[in-house]
């Protein structure tokens, strides 16, 4: 069963996103941004013209990342825009990159000071991620994140059609499955291809980077917390075009996962160059 202090924070509806009356709804977006068919056609017609040309700027997004526009004649005052996966099977990631949808989106609504947000089914259309699956991966994903942060009060499941309800509806009363969110080498590329869309960058040496990372975490926490020190890496150093992890930058966030600063506080004038 769903943890009791999560139970009134996650609810699922049977209805149209677009009439959701919510801080944000998210767009399973295509990665132009500019609109296309199913949600992310009924989202821009709803809106209006204001944004189509507000998501013209943006450059587009890479699969797994999230980006955030205003609603313009959404009951919704803001927009995050989201890239699911295309379904081919289990051995593409696509299990990660889809978890990497709905993580990043709720971060994303949380350091925008959003406490309310509404998501359809991502990438269960078109995109052709089996119902059954993709349900059981936004759930757990969503529980994981509000366990660890309180600020978004309010997320919603909100089904388009009554399958999709009936589903939604049944693992939220009996608890999702833990599906299977890939392999870490997986989840740390769709972590590091999320850096690269939110920065607009390049990481020339990413397959090595993603590897070595994997080889050393010891679980999906590891390799998330690596994936975060790095993202801070790049945030601080103001990063653009074609990127290279440096050595020692990467020895570091290695070490991070061997001796974490919360258990293996580092006087401050000897913390390593992530710390920022």
């Amino acid at each position: 069963m769903m943890p009791s202090s999560l139970i009134d924070r996650i609810t699922v509806v049977h209805g149209d996103i677009t009439q959701q009356q919510i801080n944000a709804i998210v767009n399973a977006a295509n990665p132009s941004l500019l609109g296309g068919g199913g949600v992310d056609g009924a989202i821009h017609r709803a809106a209006g013209p204001g944004l189509r040309e507000e998501c013209r700027l943006l450059g587009g997004c890479m699969t797994g990342g999230a980006k955030i526009t205003r609603g313009y004649n959404l009951p919704a005052p803001f927009v995050i825009h989201t890239v699911g996966p295309v379904w081919h099977g289990e051995g593409d990631g696509e299990d990660a990159l889809l978890a990497t949808c709905y993580r990043n989106s709720l971060l994303l609504a949380e350091l925008s000071g959003l406490r309310t947000i509404a998501f359809p089914a991502i990438s269960t259309g078109a995109y052709g991620s089996p119902l059954e699956r993709a349900a059981e991966i936004a759930i757990r994903t969503v529980q994981e994140f509000l366990a660890d942060h309180p600020a978004i009060q309010t997320v919603v499941f909100v089904c388009h059609n009554e399958e999709a309800y009936r589903y939604y509806s049944k693992l939220l009363q009996t608890g999702s499955r833990v599906a299977g969110e890939g392999t870490l080498p997986e989840i740390v590329s769709a972590q590091l291809q999320m850096i690269e869309s939110i920065y607009q960058i390049r990481i020339k040496n990413r397959d090595a980077v993603a590897h070595r990372i994997a080889a050393s975490a010891r679980d999906t926490t590891g390799a998330l917390m690596a994936a975060t020190t790095l993202n801070n890496w790049v945030a601080a150093t103001g990063a653009s075009g074609d990127v290279h992890v440096p050595d020692d930058v990467l020895t570091a966030i290695l070490r991070k996962l061997r001796q974490p600063d919360r258990e293996h506080p580092v006087p401050e004038n000897k913390r390593d160059p992530t710390d920022r």
